[in-house]
């Protein structure tokens, strides 16, 4: 059977991709064939030479148009070109792919995002034709792209003065896209405990954030050291990302890199306690290891 080569997988994935034409693959070359150039004959000659391509649906496909747009914040105008291509329904792909052809950085990045994407798909097919496995069968999702999106990021942590950008407007963007079903007084109450908090410490807080390019957070962690008699605890006042990036779980490598950074320093405990986290990590608290006091969220590090 062929290796799957860089070459190759981009082969694969094209055909994948285009709906209007019924491909077969040459199993020994990792060739893509039109169906309409091999004869029956061929077919029945050699059955175990060519075979249909990995199930591939449109849902899968725009699922990772979701994962990917869900990392880019910058241009702006880039950003919400992609949002308006998702929304458009049909013809969505072209849309997409059209909002990204003005940058070709950018482009260039979610070629590279969606082979990353679709690899797992294509090997496992693979694993099957060699198992000979039922072809059929093979109809699984995309590998989880929150994987994907966490392996492109890079997680830093630096004083919160030191921030390289306005971490009271990323607060406030949070605020306005996660509580515009909830009272005003709410968010403006939650607003002002994390403020509180921020201003309140002798030590001045600390800020853990995820990003692309290092200056634009997709998400945004806030927390504070706190010494107490032989030990000391880490305190994490806020995780703020916005809605698309919270159902990708990227809170939980940077909740990850802070508790690295907390044992470092000397903590022996973190606990989650404020106003202002993503509902998906609450719910997921416990299957990562933290446990619950009141409204409060801790594990031992």
């Amino acid at each position: 059977m062929f290796q799957l080569t860089d070459a190759i997988l981009e082969r694969i994935v094209f055909a994948m991709e285009d709906q209007t034409n019924e491909w077969l693959i040459d199993l020994r070359t990792g060739d893509i064939v039109d169906r309409s150039e091999v004869s029956d004959e061929d077919l029945e000659a050699v059955p175990e030479r060519y075979t249909d391509l990995p199930f591939w649906s449109s849902r899968q496909g725009f699922t990772i148009l979701e994962a990917f747009a869900a990392t880019v914040t910058s241009p702006p105008e880039l950003k919400l070109a992609l949002n308006a291509a998702l929304r458009r329904g049909k013809g969505v792909f072209k849309a997409f792919r059209h909002a990204l052809s003005s940058n070709d950085a950018l482009y260039r990045r979610f070629q590279e995002f969606k082979l990353n994407a679709m690899r797992p798909t294509i090997e496992k097919w693979m694993h099957a034709i060699q198992e000979e496995d039922a072809l059929a069968a093979v109809k699984e999702e995309p590998e989880d792209l929150a994987d994907i999106i966490a392996s492109e990021l890079e997680i830093q942590t630096v004083a919160l003065s030191e921030a390289p950008f306005d971490v009271g407007q990323v607060i406030s963007d949070y605020a306005a896209e996660t509580y515009t079903t909830y009272p005003p007084a709410l968010s403006k109450w939650a607003l002002l405990e994390i403020h509180e908090k921020l201003t309140s410490w002798i030590r001045e807080p600390w800020i853990a954030y995820a990003s692309i390019d290092g200056t634009h957070p997709l998400v945004l962690g806030i927390y504070s050291l706190k010494p107490l008699e032989g030990t000391a605890c880490c305190a994490v006042w806020g995780i703020f990302a916005s809605k698309e990036c919270a159902t990708m779980g990227i809170e939980w490598p940077l909740l990850d890199r802070i508790s690295s950074e907390a044992t470092a320093a000397g903590a022996s405990l973190i606990i989650l306690d404020g106003p202002l986290f993503p509902s998906s990590l609450n719910e997921e608290a416990t299957s990562h290891g933290f446990m619950q006091a009141g409204s409060s969220l801790w594990k031992m590090l």
